[in-house]
């Protein structure tokens, strides 16, 4: 059976119990990039430019180690408010 694997911005590590227990060839690993996660208290832009660079590096990271992801940019042609909305 596949599960979603929720990965958030400030889990970027393959360590994460999340991950370490996930199962690389039936489950598939979730990162977006959402507006609430952004703007919920107020941070620098560069700040957020490099935690969503960071997101998008370690999802490729991911993909060339095999998993299968599931990335939602910001700027996506139908962007997410929130994880629920991801």
């Amino acid at each position: 059976m596949t599960r979603l694997i929720l990965v958030l911005g400030d889990q970027l590590t393959e360590t994460v119990a999340a991950l370490r227990e996930a199962d690389k060839d039936a489950d598939v690993v979730v990162l977006a990039e959402v507006t609430e996660e952004a703007t919920y208290v107020r941070h620098h832009p560069k700040k957020i430019a490099f935690c969503f660079s960071a997101m998008r590096h370690f999802a490729n990271r991911l993909e060339d180690d095999g998993w299968r992801v599931d990335y939602t940019k910001l700027d996506a042609d139908d962007p997410h408010d929130s994880i629920g909305g991801a």
